[in-house]
């Protein structure tokens, strides 16, 4: 009986393992049904590398050979979220996009601060300044913008992230929320236009792509804070001794340091918006 087993599962394996290239066609749709035009379909491996893509028509339809039916498609599609799916086998496909997020503080926040001496990186010992943005929101919330590296103009960094704030010995000392979907911008961070920043998370100028070869992408994510927040950095300067951020798969984590101007530039932001 044992060996009948074995036969039976030795001849399934090569059909189990090998892959099989097939036709793979669908519609893509938004929330409400209507269809999408032109959205971006790419066939990813197992690794999530792009192999090859194809674009919707002008009524949402795709149809297209994939290499590996084992593989997923991911649908992209601008003011949409991407979406992915496991193709296993299956040769229809029909995917339907939620509509971005936008973000509650569009149009209602203006730029305080812009620096590169805020917070920097470390890298074999040395400091690299690091660009960073605060946004007054209201009297009582603003928000830090740091730019957070992914690896395509197509990748996301969502709302609900989360900074952390460290003292001495990593004890815990705030935590702050990014409060948008944040769609990275090509470009170093220092090339980046403060009126650019809410196209970043609203989406609306941001044309899908396949990847931007030789080109940086970054995308900024918005950390909220308080007005007591601010209040208690600036009066205990020596507390804040690291920033913790995920990275944009969140399998990671990018560290961010104070500078010996942070405090100064804080004291500053606090007066300014003092004044007011």
């Amino acid at each position: 009986m044992k060996k009948i087993v074995f036969i039976i599962i030795a001849a399934l394996m090569p059909i189990m393992t090998t892959a099989q290239s097939g036709t793979v066609s669908g519609k893509v749709i938004n929330m409400h049904g209507e269809s999408i035009p032109e959205a971006t379909i790419r066939e990813l491996d197992h690794n999530n590398r792009v192999v090859k893509h194809t674009i919707a028509d002008a009524n949402g339809i795709f149809t297209f050979k994939v290499k590996d039916n084992q593989h997923s498609i991911q649908v992209i599609a601008p003011g949409y979220r991407k979406i992915t799916h496991k193709l296993l086998g299956y040769s229809r496909v029909n995917v339907t996009l939620p509509e971005r997020r936008k973000s509650p503080l569009a149009g209602n926040e203006k730029i305080v601060l812009r620096s590169d001496e805020l917070f920097c990186g470390r890298y074999q010992g040395e400091n690299v300044r690091q660009m960073a943005w605060i946004e007054q929101v209201n009297d009582k919330l603003f928000t830090l913008i740091l730019p957070i590296r992914t690896q395509t103009v197509v990748d996301e960094y969502p709302q609900g992230r989360t900074l952390t704030l460290l003292s001495s010995f990593d004890q815990h000392l705030m935590q702050w929320t990014n409060v948008v979907d944040a769609y990275p911008i090509p470009g170093a961070p220092d090339e980046v236009k403060s009126t650019v920043l809410t196209q970043s998370y609203t989406g609306n100028s941001n044309t899908p792509g396949i990847s931007v070869n030789n080109q940086d992408c970054y995308a900024y994510p918005h950390f909220q804070f308080t007005l007591d927040d601010l209040k208690y950095l600036v009066k205990h300067p020596s507390h804040l001794q690291r920033l913790v951020a995920d990275t944009y798969k969140a399998d990671n984590y990018w560290n961010f340091y104070p500078t010996e101007k942070t405090d100064i530039l804080l004291k500053k932001l606090l007066n300014k918006v003092q004044k007011k």
